[in-house]
């Protein structure tokens, strides 16, 4: 066992020390920093209100029912500025892909994105949705005179969506997923029951579409955290020929944080479609 554990703790030295060298030629400026990221920024986005989908008949209805029922059900997405949502989220992503200090070439056109090999990595965001749905909810007890107590509502929630190509060693041609999602939250305080009737006191965190803006910049951001690991990641088992350890990465200090196992950082990244 200790010689195990002396080996799993060399082997966590050395990639620490080919990743952080990888990062340090960029920070110092190095003869040897040749690599670059290529980048395709989303142009556009689809709008989604999920809550369509369970409304009985919603095909069936006349235009003025169904422009009636997105009203009711609609407080977010029909209100983005795609162009202000599109510009938080790229910025944030623009930002903290720099902070690693890897020149980023910007390519407007994603057919003319060049091959991923060892000196170009490439991220072509393919698609991105911004999502809206009501969740129904329930609150329900039981006084001791055998009452049955029922409180119904919908609490709204808003998710935003981004297929991508991260293209870096072991992933040409892939497509990845990643989503940030937050939704409203309640909490209710009996006050009183008489007549059989309860009374309550609900107070809701609401979202709007402020929320969701910020939802942009943090998602931003984490997408580019992520590739910088997947990139540090590849880069030792370019360097060792194997993957055995996952980087944390700490965009704001452009250092490696922690180490995972592979396997365990990689399941917690994208998820490969």
């Amino acid at each position: 066992m200790p010689l195990l554990l002396a080996f799993v703790a060399t082997s966590c030295t050395s990639d620490l020390y080919y990743a952080g060298s990888f990062l340090r030629k960029f920070e110092q400026g190095k003869s040897t920093a040749t690599e670059k990221i290529y980048v395709h920024l989303p142009e556009s986005m689809i709008h989604t209100n999920s809550s369509l989908n369970e409304v009985p008949g919603f095909m069936l209805m006349s235009e003025q029912e169904q422009d009636s029922v997105i009203a009711s059900k609609t407080a977010i997405v029909d209100k983005i500025d795609d162009s202000i949502f599109l510009s938080q989220f790229n910025s944030a992503f623009l930002f903290t892909l720099s902070r690693t200090r890897i020149p980023i070439v910007l390519v407007g056109d994603a057919s003319k994105m060049p091959k991923a090999d060892d000196q170009h990595f490439t991220v072509d965001f393919v698609q991105m949705e911004a999502e809206e749905y009501m969740e129904p909810c329930t609150s329900s007890f039981k006084t001791r005179n055998g009452l049955n107590y029922r409180h119904d509502y919908d609490l709204r929630h808003f998710s935003l969506n981004v297929w991508m190509k991260l293209d870096a060693r072991d992933s040409v041609g892939e497509v990845f997923f990643k989503n940030e999602e937050i939704g409203e939250t309640f909490r209710g305080r009996v006050l009183s029951i008489e007549g059989g009737h309860a009374s309550m006191q609900a107070d809701y965190e609401r979202i709007d579409v402020n929320d969701a803006y910020r939802v942009a910049r943090r998602l931003g951001s984490l997408c580019a955290t992520l590739y910088v690991e997947k990139i540090l990641s590849e880069y030792v088992c370019r360097t060792k020929g194997t993957n055995q350890t996952y980087f944390i990465y700490d965009p704001w200090m452009n250092t490696i944080e922690s180490l995972l196992p592979y396997s365990e950082g990689a399941k917690e990244s994208f998820e490969k479609l």
